[in-house]
């Protein structure tokens, strides 16, 4: 089994080098500077009502990926960082799943510690505000696979986010794509085990 982890990490860390730093989002995001229209159907808050039930409880694993450091395309550089990981997730309402975080940094003394509301309301998924404000864009919607993309806001910043998480059992693989003004800026990638 954990040469099977091990592979499965190697994989991953070699398919996040493939991205070059400060590239453009793949064409398949345009959808996003649109309105969000993607009106959840039944059988869809169904699977994500599954999905949620699965996840809700503590999760401990490792992640790894990058941020990339510089303005040009030619002279951007990734540094790599990896963290333990522990994230529970909760799901005490119907189709509303709330995750908390800690990141332990690998090489530094430091955590990061975070936490977002996933709402599907009113045929709708969103993000830490149940409204319009929080919309995401559903790329792929099954029991087993989320796959949404969000836009969040600083000032003249705005990142183009896209979240995955794939489940399968007693381990799910979440992760985090991050383009800051269209420019892929960070991509990290988690393996977790209950």
């Amino acid at each position: 089994m954990r040469y099977l982890m091990t592979l499965a990490f190697l994989v991953i860390t070699f398919a996040s080098q493939a991205q070059q730093c400060l590239q453009s989002p793949p064409k398949s995001a345009n959808f996003v500077f649109e309105p969000a229209n993607n009106k959840l159907t039944r059988s869809q808050e169904a699977s994500l009502n599954r999905l949620f039930k699965e996840l809700s409880r503590s999760w401990v694993g490792k992640s790894s990926g990058y941020y990339c450091i510089g303005e040009e395309p030619q002279s951007a550089h990734k540094e790599y960082k990896s963290h333990q990981l522990e994230i529970t997730f909760s799901n005490d309402e119907s189709l509303i799943l709330r995750a908390h975080s800690q990141a332990q940094d690998s090489d530094e003394f430091s955590k990061k510690l975070s936490s977002l509301t996933v709402y599907a309301d009113q045929g709708f998924l969103r993000f830490d505000q149940n409204n319009a404000a929080g919309d995401i864009w559903v790329e792929q919607l099954s029991s087993t696979h989320l796959s949404v993309w969000s836009i969040s806001r600083a000032g003249t910043v705005y990142h183009l986010i896209n979240r995955v998480i794939k489940r399968s059992a007693g381990a799910f693989t979440i992760t985090m794509t991050t383009y800051s003004n269209n420019r892929l800026t960070s991509h990290y990638e988690g393996q977790l085990r209950y």
